[in-house]
C-alpha cells in the first residue's frame, strides 16, 4: 500500500471500491483529506516501540460507576 501523502486520488478510489463502499467521487473528494489525516496518526502510532512490554485492554460493563 502507498504512503498515505503518496496516494492519489485514484488509488483511493480504488481501495473504496475493493472495500464496497459505492462511493461518488465527490463522496471521494470528501473523504480523502480525512483518511490522509488518520492515516498519518496510524503511521506514528505504527512506529511507537513498547519493547517487551505486555499491553491489556480491559471492558468494564459497569463503567463509569466502578
Amino acid at each position: 500500500m502507498p504512503e498515505p501523502a503518496e496516494m492519489s486520488l485514484s488509488e483511493f478510489k480504488l481501495l473504496a471500491d475493493r472495500a464496497g463502499l459505492g462511493m461518488s467521487q465527490q463522496e471521494l473528494e470528501e473523504l480523502k483529506p480525512v483518511y490522509d489525516l488518520y492515516a498519518a496518526y496510524a503511521e506514528q502510532l505504527h512506529e511507537i516501540s513498547f519493547g517487551p512490554t505486555e499491553m491489556v485492554v480491559e471492558f468494564h460493563p459497569d463503567w463509569p460507576e466502578s
